[in-house]
């Protein structure tokens, strides 16, 4: 007997092309209108265009909001159509509208008698049972060998998958009477199993019984004659399950004789995706070159993500890449999926979307190889209070981007006077205007700009009170001692209480309801972030969208480039051209008076720690 060491290619989600028929709705109350998940392949068959259609004589069984179960038959009229009406000839007395036990009907294809159903929480659970030999269809699935099943709370049902499958092709010149699979780590592939139908958009769930089968056989009756130059499909439906040390293929032919095709390497399954193998010939071994003209076959050796965890809000989004090796792979299609689409959905472009708080796990399979990324999703901030400037203006809500929510203008904001705000030195009340170079988007200086006041210029080393009276706002003070303007030092000015626990301080320039944001903050709003540009008012900086990766749809907050104050000399300079904006966080060495801000220029964005007594923006955040 000759063994064929293979390896696989990648998951493949059998899609759809065209939308489902829209569905007739009976008025017969016996009458179930069913339509199938179009974005993958259910039971009963593919057409040549991968539309799914319904076959003559499918049964399912509906408990129709009781634990009763009924059979249902496709109506003749129905049948090779991708949404179809079922009747019901189970032989009982009960209209299917009668249940009054639950809330939803629950139906399950294939039918069986000894399928049932209960109610779990909010969810339901159905007690069923995987064929352990499946009948061959050419390019299909077997009849009854794809389980699927619906939750509604009418008679007008959706089909989900609960199950994937792999795909074998193969060549050769014998005639294939059947197929076994068999998991090296004794996984379960048939029998006794328990599916979850959830009551929301979750995609349905299996539980493989401790009884469970670790074989399942593909007959394929009298036998399917192999072609040497076309491969042959064929298609085993299976639990989403991890074969983690490989699998053992069995092929028996029509002269009773046995091929073996086995691979040690970790491959998946997944729900509603077909796990395709490459062509191998039937009979010929790993580095058998006796003359066939095979196409050489590189498999996937790793698939690596752009990123292992992901930390989101809800209503954001994250894009994540997949990077398949080797380079020179046949086949290097990705797959993704998520374990938990209620919390984290992905599209197959690897775009992450959070939907509610939880977790959830997202795959990149290719070639057999899985790449995962934890999703943490979590509630984000909600802007609930007006701010309104120094000069009584309302400017709105601002915008909640995260954990935080933002202020529409910069602090010290005025219309006419202070277009970009005013300049605070780190822990002061007052902020001061600008006077000094302005330099376009490009980077060219274009002269000077003033705002409607520019401050006197003195020594520091004042007392934190004397330091922020109100008769000395427009005074900006030089650096006293390692770059701080009071004394002594003082780490508790904008936050009195701690990083994950601020509070706000009487000389937090912020209106009402709104502070100085945390290191956490501003770094958290500095992961995501458009290309260098203007505003609608002309103003060079960045738009942040913090932790949703930027499009111009997500959340977002405009920082301008309002440029600096000079701590040592009192100069302004810069405007267009950079953007300091602190944190209320003080710098944590004792020797350097410093605290932390996020800076920015051109194409760098990051955050920095430099001397306190510098004149930088402030963007406040509700409180």
């Amino acid at each position: 007997m000759k063994k064929s060491f293979i390896y696989l290619a990648a998951l493949t989600l059998i899609a759809a092309c065209n939308k489902a028929e829209s569905p007739v709705v009976s008025q017969d109350s016996d009458i179930i209108t069913a339509q199938i998940e179009q974005e993958t392949a259910t039971k009963t068959y593919m057409d040549a265009h991968n539309n799914i259609r319904w076959s003559e004589g499918d049964q399912i069984v509906g408990f129709m909001k009781s634990s009763l179960g009924l059979k249902y038959r496709i109506l003749s009229s129905s049948v090779g159509k991708t949404s179809a009406s079922f009747e019901n000839v189970s032989g009982s007395n009960g209209n299917i509208n009668a249940g009054t036990e639950w809330d939803h009907n629950i139906v399950y294809y294939p039918y069986a008698d000894a399928i049932e159903a209960a109610k779990s929480g909010s969810n339901y659970t159905l007690d069923v049972v995987l064929p352990s030999e499946q009948t061959y269809a050419s390019e299909s699935f077997g009849n009854g060998s794809m389980a699927m099943v619906a939750v509604s709370e009418n008679n007008n049902i959706t089909f989900k998958n609960v199950l994937g499958g792999m795909k074998l092709q193969l060549k050769g010149t014998q005639k294939v009477t059947s197929i076994k699979l068999q998991g090296r780590n004794n996984e379960k592939l048939s029998g006794a199993a328990v599916v979850t139908a959830y009551t929301d958009e979750t995609k349905p769930a299996i539980t493989m019984a401790a009884s469970a089968s670790k074989s399942v056989t593909l007959n394929c009756g009298s036998g399917v004659q192999l072609n040497e130059s076309k491969a042959t499909e064929f298609i085993i439906s299976l639990p989403p399950v991890l074969f983690g040390s490989g699998f053992t293929l069995t092929v028996t032919d029509s002269d009773n004789k046995t091929y073996t095709i086995e691979t040690d390497k970790t491959n998946t399954v997944l729900r509603s995706s077909l796990l395709v193998m490459p062509p191998v010939k039937l009979g010929s071994s790993a580095g058998d070159d006796s003359g066939d003209d095979e196409e050489l076959i590189v498999p996937v050796s790793c698939v690596n993500l752009s990123s292992s965890s992901l930390k989101l809000y809800e209503g954001y989004v994250a894009q994540l890449t997949a990077t398949v090796g080797p380079k020179d792979a046949t086949d290097k299609t990705v797959v993704w999926s998520s374990d938990n689409p209620a919390v984290a959905s992905v599209d197959q472009a690897g775009l992450v979307t959070a939907l509610q708080s939880g977790t959830a796990k997202v795959s990149a399979a290719a070639g057999g190889k899985v790449a995962t990324c934890s999703v943490t999703v979590s509630a984000a901030a909600v802007a609930s209070a007006d701010y309104i400037d120094e000069y009584g203006v309302n400017h709105g809500k601002g915008t909640a981007i995260g954990m935080a929510v933002w202020a529409p203008v910069n602090c010290g904001y005025h219309k006419d006077d202070y277009k970009y705000g005013k300049l605070y030195q780190w822990g002061r009340k007052y902020g001061q205007g600008y006077s000094g170079n302005f330099y376009d988007v490009n980077g060219n200086n274009v002269g000077e700009v003033s705002d409607a006041t520019v401050p006197t210029i003195e020594e520091g080393g004042f007392s934190v009170v004397t330091g922020n009276h109100k008769s000395r706002s427009n005074i900006f003070y030089t650096a006293f001692n390692n770059g701080d303007w009071v004394d002594p030092r003082n780490d508790k000015l904008w936050n009195s209480g701690t990083e994950s626990n601020p509070k706000k301080t009487e000389y937090d320039p912020c209106p009402e309801g709104w502070r100085v944001p945390t290191y956490a903050e501003l770094d958290e709003l500095n992961n995501n972030y458009s290309s260098w540009t203007t505003n609608e008012n002309g103003q060079p900086g960045y738009w942040f969208s913090g932790p949703s990766s930027y499009t111009e749809t997500v959340p977002q907050v405009f920082f301008p480039a309002a440029g600096y104050r000079d701590c040592y000399g009192g100069g302004a300079d810069n405007r267009g051209h950079c953007g300091s904006y602190w944190s209320s966080r003080p710098y944590d060495d004792y020797y350097l008076d410093h605290a932390y801000y996020l800076f920015f220029y051109g194409s760098n964005v990051y955050m920095n720690d430099l001397n306190r007594a510098d004149g930088y923006s402030l963007r406040c955040v509700q409180e």
